[in-house]
């Protein structure tokens, strides 16, 4: 399991960057929050996809993808691109989104004035879309890499819709985290750009239950390995005395791991489904009562519990490569 961990950090980085990328755009979108948080948290995401990136070029590259047998290999050829192109194309918008001064909301949650209409939100919006569009890209080519591992029904197609069910769930409650925080120095700000953001954290959670329940079993060497017992033909040998200082497990005693796989199903369940929706669903109430700080609390925990949730699950998923 540990040889495949710098895998499931790379899905889960990746889901974490176009989920939070393009729950920012929808916000920049429906224009309701202030400029300096666009810009803000558009800087960071780019630094967090250029780590993404980075991060597959040294431990997920097809060369090493393609020596796992059960993975995909058409698709193995096609995953830089796409991820480069998200990290590439967050650049011009992130330059139009400083350029334009009449970006976001103002301090009391309204519309700035325009007298006419701003071409460089135009640009902006177009660059943005294409952004998302290269992101959401990366995660299907990434679905279809590793489609073959759980592909029982459907031909896989809801093993696919669980990366993004994923990265809604991740991105929209880490951007949601970050705009809570934001209301703790701007008390003004409408609710309803939080209360939008936290809803899209819920229905991505129950996506990825209803994913989780119809994705069907995993594929892996553990439960597909032969379990018949190779005939042994005895041939001479020649005695070999081990050295004095040598430590051996001895034969037929087995490997006892902290946790079984039912157990760590099971604390996936909580930390990734059970949590997540009842302190978001906590958080959705205290935000409609503009407790916000008390909401942004519930939103923290989500974050650990969504982030620690789905790392279980993709290393659960993985398990047996």
């Amino acid at each position: 399991m540990l040889l495949t961990l710098p895998l499931t950090l790379f899905i889960v980085m990746t889901e974490l960057s176009v989920g939070a990328f393009a729950v920012l755009f929808v916000l920049d979108w429906r224009n309701e929050v202030k400029r300096s948080f666009l810009i803000t948290y558009a800087i960071i995401y780019l630094f967090l996809t250029g780590l993404t990136y980075l991060f597959q070029q040294s431990f997920s590259p097809p060369e090493l993808l393609n020596t796992y047998a059960q993975l995909d290999k058409a698709w193995t050829g096609y995953l830089s691109l796409p991820l480069l192109l998200f990290l590439l194309l967050m650049l011009p918008y992130n330059l139009f989104l400083w350029l334009d001064r009449n970006a976001g909301v103002d301090g009391k949650g309204k519309q700035k004035e325009q007298a006419q209409p701003s071409r460089l939100r135009l640009l902006r919006l177009i660059s943005g879309a294409l952004t998302v569009l290269a992101g959401l890209t990366t995660l299907f080519v990434i679905a279809m890499i590793y489609r073959p591992l759980a592909a029982a029904n459907l031909g896989g197609a809801f093993t696919i819709a669980s990366f993004f069910a994923a990265a809604l769930a991740l991105g929209g409650v880490m951007t949601a985290m970050w705009l809570g925080h934001w209301y703790l120095v701007t008390p003004a700000l409408s609710e309803k750009p939080l209360q939008f953001a936290t809803t899209l954290v819920l229905l991505g959670v129950l996506a990825q239950v209803i994913f989780a329940i119809t994705a069907g079993p995993s594929t892996t060497y553990t439960n597909t390995a032969p379990t018949s017992t190779p005939t042994i033909t005895a041939t001479p040998t020649t005695a070999v005395t081990p050295p004095t200082n040598s430590q051996t497990r001895p034969a037929g005693v087995p490997v006892v791991a902290p946790l079984s796989t039912d157990a760590i199903g099971w604390l996936r369940i909580l930390i990734s489904f059970v949590l997540p929706l009842v302190l978001g669903g906590l958080a959705w109430k205290l935000i409609r009562d503009r407790s916000f700080q008390s909401a942004t609390g519930m939103l923290y925990l989500v974050v650990v519990c969504a982030i620690a949730g789905e790392a279980i699950a993709r290393g659960l998923f993985l398990r047996g490569l």
